[in-house]
């Protein structure tokens, strides 16, 4: 599943000063970052993969730190049992990257300490790798990062039980970096139901009183609000309560697969009325109904020493690189498994239904899943750019999805002006 090329570092052409447009003007969209909507000139699909490498690409979920805390990655190697890490960020084009902190059932009964030691991996491995790696804990900061040429980094919770059940503990996880919270896991907590338990079930959910005390306070606070894995009474319970953005971190469409995990209409077209984000998760089973059992070996696996002699003829060159990885992958085709056409019909089913300001990406990689077989690590963000710019997708369009959308939903919640 895991790209093994020789340890190389390369980012091509990152423009970190983009012209920005007026504000929006609306009571819920204060202060925020409108995306660019006047193309440069790329001729796509031609240049998708130089369009790729002068965006902001952003991807909202990834459990690397689960894998640093399991099995010991390292964050500079290309470890044969993780999908990301710096090389393969650098290499697919990520600018942000947003680190889950995941409270595994093992840790859940210590889960506010646990969160704080993954927030302390994360700042050791900045310490490590300081000159190439960044943490943000504002927009500002995010924008002071990319400046300097790095991959920036933020922190968010996958499971409310990490506050443990103390506003306190919400406050010094705010304190410690973390951006937003997914209030819930599989497992219902002290915060509001999951979607997992509240699916073919008749019992009584949303959120809890305490719940209802933490979403107000994150919203205060300036933290993202993240609804991937709450149950739909806990989704309806935010909404009633809040009055901002609300982003879904890692969810794809219930409309095209009806998986518990996924959102209704009725949910996205309520992000999208908050300014808010959904973004898409890459996980095969949450793509296409019945993902798991079409499973087959991905690109990678069938034809690694390929890929790999790809990557050492392109010298370091990564739109070299991409252009002859994608041709190698169409003379090549393979049967069966979900596909990066399969990922894109949940954005193009976003876009239809509320318009393109409201999507983007989150890979959940690192979090044991299985990517469709042609997105099958971190280096192949680039394709998802050039099947977008192949589907007729503008360039505007396309820097929203990549980053635009979600970097306005974050300069609106987590800026220092606000």
């Amino acid at each position: 599943m895991s790209i093994l090329f020789p340890a190389f570092f390369f980012l091509i052409n990152c423009n970190t000063n983009r012209e920005k447009n007026p504000d929006k003007d609306s009571a819920n969209k204060t202060d925020t970052m409108k995306p660019e909507t006047k193309d440069t000139g790329y001729n796509l699909p031609e240049d998708a993969f130089k369009l790729h490498f002068d965006s902001e690409v952003v991807d909202s979920h990834n459990d690397y730190l689960y894998q640093v805390f399991k099995r010991g990655a390292d964050f500079g190697k290309k470890d044969p049992f993780t999908q990301s890490g710096l090389q393969r960020f650098r290499e697919g084009g990520i600018t942000l990257q947003f680190f889950a902190i995941w409270i595994p059932s093992s840790e859940e009964k210590r889960a506010f300490s646990f969160a704080k030691q993954q927030a302390e991996r994360l700042k050791k491995i900045e310490e490590e790798y300081g000159s190439e790696f960044g943490i943000a804990y504002s927009y500002e900061d995010f924008e002071k990062i990319r400046a300097e040429g790095k991959l920036c980094g933020m922190m968010g919770i996958e499971d409310g039980a990490a506050v443990g059940g103390s506003l306190e503990n919400l406050e010094t996880l705010y304190e410690t970096g973390v951006r937003y919270i997914g209030l819930t896991w599989n497992r219902s907590n002290a915060i509001g139901t999951s979607a997992k338990d509240e699916s073919g079930s008749s019992r009584s959910g949303g959120l809890t009183e305490f719940g209802k005390k933490v979403v107000k306070r994150m919203e205060e606070m300036g933290m993202m609000i993240d609804v991937s894995h709450s149950g739909e009474k806990t989704f309806w319970d935010v909404m009633e309560i809040t009055s901002g953005p609300i982003i879904a971190s890692h969810s794809n469409c219930y409309a095209l697969n009806p998986h518990y995990r996924n959102l209704t209409d009725e949910q996205i077209k309520a992000i999208a009325d908050r300014n808010g984000v959904i973004m898409v998760n890459f996980l095969d089973d949450f793509i296409v109904s019945g993902g798991k059992e079409t499973r087959v070996k991905d690109y990678y696996d069938r034809y690694s020493k390929d890929l790999d002699l790809i990557f050492e003829e392109s010298k370091g060159d990564l739109i070299t690189f991409n252009k002859k990885r994608y041709n190698f992958i169409l003379e090549h085709p393979v049967k069966g498994g979900t596909t990066l056409d399969d990922l894109i019909e949940h954005i193009d089913y976003i876009r239809n239904l509320v318009g393109i300001d409201y999507i983007g990406l989150g890979s959940d990689f690192d979090g044991g899943i299985t990517p469709p077989i042609d997105l099958y690590d971190a280096t192949c963000y680039p394709l998802i750019t050039q099947r977008l710019a192949e589907k007729g997708y503008t360039e505007t369009d396309i820097r929203k999805i990549l980053g635009l959308n979600f970097l306005r939903v974050l300069k609106q919640v987590c800026s220092k002006k606000n």
